[in-house]
């Protein structure tokens, strides 16, 4: 899929985010940043493997990105510093094309704003930070061909949970249902491209 396609695509489920949202008592508010690039050929989108000596989702894989902090101007705001702490990538205002549909953490009562940037090329992405462990750069589509139903999480939710798979790693959580945004907008697309 060519990055046209692919931004028209997204277009249609993306919002513009309201420029300050703050938490709804009780939950903690946090933001992602959906990385998707072309420096390769094909579409491919980041993650990264958070370290396992953390006290929470240790070893999970997640997008960029973290808890709302006071310096913080905007959700917007807590994506792109977390991005640029976690693996050096700057990412302007500019560049954000909308945010998907907001997902809450099952186990640790986060709200996860999640913002979308499409980029022609990336720098090599580097870990500054000890949160993170590896960074993960998927081919999209290989990524979202792997869509399951998470057996193994189901009893954490009323709703049917998703997983994805990238070579070894399992991903679930707010991860994989964000994941699946993507999936359920991009997956049929992709024939007519």
């Amino acid at each position: 899929m060519n990055k046209e396609v692919l931004k028209f695509s997204l277009r249609q489920i993306l919002s513009k985010w309201p420029l300050h949202l703050t938490a709804i008592p009780p939950l903690r508010m946090a933001a992602v940043l959906v990385i998707i690039h072309y420096t390769r050929t094909s579409p491919r989108i980041l993650l990264t493997k958070r370290n396992s000596t953390l006290k929470m989702h240790k070893g999970e894989i997640a997008f960029p990105g973290g808890e709302f902090s006071k310096q913080d101007k905007s959700l917007y705001d807590t994506a792109t510093r977390e991005t640029r702490e976690e693996i050096g990538l700057i990412i302007e205002h500019k560049d954000i094309l909308g945010r998907l549909q907001s997902v809450r953490t099952v186990t640790s009562n986060f709200c996860i704003v999640p913002f979308v940037t499409l980029q022609d090329k990336i720098l090599e992405p580097r870990i500054l930070i000890n949160e993170v462990q590896e960074v993960i750069d998927a081919p999209l589509f290989d990524l979202l061909d792997t869509l399951q139903i998470d057996l193994e999480h189901q009893a954490l939710s009323t709703k049917s949970l998703h997983k994805f798979t990238y070579q070894s790693e399992v991903i679930w959580g707010a991860t994989a249902r964000i994941i699946k945004q993507l999936h359920d907008c991009l997956y049929v697309k992709r024939d007519f491209c």
